[in-house]
């Protein structure tokens, strides 16, 4: 079964679950649910989708979904413009939100944005899907497929990986598009 399909399944179990009528303690059994249905939203690779996931799951609990982005504005009636946040998200994961605001996004203190290792191998895992394993021991791997013509980092070369929005990471090779990576060593 692939992994689409498992996780469709799985947030359909969850969705059917929290349809069920409910008094205040099975409330707190919804969010159970809920929550463990969040964990597996995580795990999907797909930005679009895994926010698709949360909001939808939020919702079933009585969760105030967001309409905005933090940073945009909006158009009132009288047509003027009012921003949405002004200052930008907050709360868990609000250091890896990219948003507009003028200068550097702040970062915890002690957290890298960018390494700059050297590659050490590069393996093919499917087609347009490659490990890289770098000197100092890391393995990445691309989280999306690369047409044909990307060009592959050879051993020796040192690339660019940095952080992205959303706990994503990105991996700079040769000045080509950045191609979305995750540790899994």
């Amino acid at each position: 079964m692939s992994m689409v399909v498992q996780r469709v399944s799985i947030l359909a179990l969850g969705a059917a679950a929290l349809a069920i009528p409910a008094g205040p303690a099975a409330a707190q059994v919804d969010r159970t649910i809920v929550l463990n249905i969040m964990v597996e939203c995580a795990k999907i690779d797909d930005p679009t989708a895994r926010l698709a996931c949360y909001d939808n799951n939020i919702r079933q609990v009585g969760g105030q979904v967001r309409n905005t982005v933090p940073g945009q504005t909006v158009r009132g009636v009288t047509g003027g413009a009012a921003p949405v946040d002004s200052q930008g998200p907050a709360g868990f994961g609000a250091e890896d939100v990219e948003f507009a605001r003028p200068g550097p996004a702040p970062r915890p203190a002690g957290q890298i944005d960018e390494i700059h290792p050297r590659v050490a191998s590069v393996t093919p895992r499917e087609p347009g899907i490659y490990r890289v394993g770098m000197d100092d021991g890391t393995m990445w791997e691309f989280a999306e497929g690369v047409s044909s013509q990307f060009r592959l980092p050879s051993r020796g070369d040192t690339i660019e990986i940095e952080r992205g929005a959303l706990g994503s990471y990105l991996m700079q090779i040769d000045g080509q598009p950045p191609v979305p990576v995750r540790r899994i060593r």
